[in-house]
């Protein structure tokens, strides 16, 4: 509490723990002074226990300083998971030795395989390329003939779905057919597992790169995705209006609306975002499409 009145002093600051004491000191008083007048009794205990966790004289005091550098290291591990493991934050991994408790040590050794499993993760990066556009503008064809061509795994949302709500394995089946049929949208959480696992699947059966279509729908679902399954994405992008009819240029306008974000986005990083006229036949469209793709591999290439 005594950070909302001086601020956090990183150790890096040059501040003695001698002056950093002092100053956390006459923090703690100024919040016990401004509780007196209405409840002296509430600032005496907040300071006593200030005072008590400073001292680390009893075993509450060391188990809330174990969790206070405990919960330092998650949000360093945090923010590496949002840099998509471009940030190493190592030096946050020096608290480790400063843990002493049992439950402290226990909770730090879980963190610690999580962290592992990520950086190990990241060395294995999942080659993706989400193919979203506008209704009737042909992307089934169009990564059918991808998928022939470049040796990709095909996953299609919509038959991933299908197939996981047949599965009597599967321990969701009968909440996504429900989801399917009453046409709600399956949630986030769940649709996002359902992909990693068939990119996954097709990792190990030597498909390096999936093609994905039917996701994302909207730059929230982007975000999570790049958070839990940790890739580098690719997207091509047909954008023609196929058909005339008033339910087709409803869906291409919530389409516009929703894939505005997830555009931005994408084009923000130079090299992950192509986007392609779907007007023409299908070979014109398939020609610009194969060049595109052939423009990411060579991108990818030259970061490896």
């Amino acid at each position: 509490m005594a950070e909302s009145v001086v601020g956090d002093i990183p150790t890096y600051a040059g501040v003695t723990k001698e002056h950093k004491f002092k100053l956390e000191d006459f923090g703690t008083r100024y919040i016990q002074s401004l509780l007196n007048p209405i409840n002296p009794t509430l600032g005496t205990k907040i300071r006593t226990a200030w005072l008590e966790y400073e001292e680390g004289k009893t075993a509450e005091a060391r188990f809330i300083r174990d969790m206070d550098k405990l919960e330092c290291m998650i949000q360093a591990y945090e923010y590496e998971r949002k840099t998509f493991g471009e940030k190493d934050l190592e030096e946050f991994q020096g608290l480790s030795s400063k843990i002493s408790s049992a439950t402290g040590k226990a909770w730090l050794d879980l963190l610690q395989q999580e962290r592992q499993a990520h950086f190990s993760k990241r060395k294995r990066r999942n080659l993706v390329v989400f193919f979203i556009g506008a209704p009737g503008i042909g992307k089934k064809t169009q990564c059918a003939l991808l998928c022939q061509r470049f040796g990709f795994q095909h996953i299609s949302l919509d038959d991933v779905l299908h197939e996981r709500s047949d599965d009597p394995t599967y321990p969701h089946a009968e909440f996504v057919r429900d989801c399917l049929e009453e046409k709600v949208d399956v949630p986030r959480e769940l649709t996002i597992s359902l992909l990693e696992r068939k990119i996954n699947e097709g990792v190990e059966e030597g498909k390096k790169w999936s093609l994905v279509h039917g996701f994302p729908e909207c730059i929230q679902d982007l975000f999570e995705f790049e958070e839990k399954v940790d890739l580098t994405h690719r997207v091509g992008r047909p954008g023609s209006e196929a058909g005339d009819e008033l339910d087709i240029a409803k869906r291409i306008q919530d389409f516009q609306v929703r894939n505005a974000e997830v555009k931005n986005h994408l084009k923000a990083a130079e090299g992950y975002f192509k986007e392609i006229n779907g007007d023409g036949n299908v070979e014109e469209v398939h020609g610009e499409v194969t060049q595109a793709v052939e423009e990411f591999i060579q991108h990818v290439e030259g970061r490896a």
